[in-house]
């Protein structure tokens, strides 16, 4: 089956497990509920009397020098603040992402929010496995290889008789991180499949089965990834250019408002169609 063809068909897929955007959706609305709602009050309490708290619905440097003046003693606890939620995030979807390959795995199963969170619990601590030997082939490559591509790139740097030549070399050296990144990403979602799929609990076993499957088509599982990317990247483009049209004012922030939903969704949804390509391709090219 073609790159192209596979491309329809995990579009043609996504579509049909639209109920799984519903769940993303609530579930994301739900954590930025939590993680908000506690901060806003204490905002609100704190400044909504004082003449900086005036200033919060357009954000004032004044209001933002009187939180890191009263609360400069705490201000560890104001990272781990950032850095837990966003930890949580992280887990958040390593558990959600058992539930959407879950569910696209069972394909000929009606989606339901039951069947849904038993995939998300049951392969739970699997994709915890993969996420963290994720983490070692991101460190390989920031760490490692990058330095080994950069070598060539501050010589032309260090040549370069102009900004242009700077700016060329830059722009490709973040590129072939991207690229490089692009493959750590896709190697790990082919090892999610993979337990899925195999209803392995092995996720050793599973890298070097899948390594032994993208040995010899990773130019063809690699093109389909960089498709949707290129999907993703337009999409986004797209919509940040239509967002900068919203008119300011209170019906311009509930424009805003509902155009961040949008943004949300399309991304959930382009998420779906990493997955759905992947499984068909897996699919296609495994039984």
């Amino acid at each position: 089956m073609s790159i192209l063809k596979l491309f329809g068909k995990g579009f043609q897929t996504a579509s049909k497990k639209s109920r799984l955007l519903v769940y993303l959706w609530l579930v994301n609305i739900l954590f930025a509920l939590i993680i908000i709602v506690p901060f806003y009050f204490l905002v609100q309490g704190d400044f909504e009397n004082s003449f900086s708290g005036e200033s919060l619905s357009t954000f004032s440097p004044l209001w933002l020098g009187d939180i890191i003046y009263k609360y400069q003693n705490v201000f560890p606890a104001v990272v781990g603040g950032l850095l837990i939620p966003g930890l949580l995030f992280v887990l958040l979807y390593v558990f959600l992402n058992g539930g959407i390959i879950g569910r696209i795995a069972a394909a000929e199963e009606k989606i339901n929010l039951a069947g849904f969170f038993s995939d998300c619990g049951k392969y739970f601590w699997r994709f915890v496995r993969v996420s963290l030997m994720s983490l070692v082939g991101y460190v390989v490559v920031l760490g490692i290889l990058m330095k080994i591509v950069s070598i060539p790139f501050e010589a032309w740097i260090k040549n370069a008789s102009g900004d242009w030549s700077n700016i060329i070399a830059q722009n490709l050296k973040f590129l072939i991180t991207i690229l490089l990144l692009s493959v750590v990403q896709m190697f790990f979602d082919y090892v999610r499949i993979s337990l899925v799929l195999e209803a392995s609990t092995k996720t050793l076993r599973a890298s070097s089965s899948t390594l032994s499957f993208l040995a010899g088509r990773f130019f063809k599982a690699w093109p389909l990834y960089l498709l949707v990317d290129v999907f993703l990247a337009a999409g986004s483009i797209l919509l940040w250019v239509l967002g900068n049209q919203i008119p300011k004012g209170i019906g311009g922030l509930v424009v805003l408002f509902f155009w961040i939903q949008i943004v949300i969704v399309f991304r959930l949804w382009v998420k779906l169609v990493f997955f759905t390509t992947e499984y068909h391709f897996y699919r296609a090219h495994k039984f």
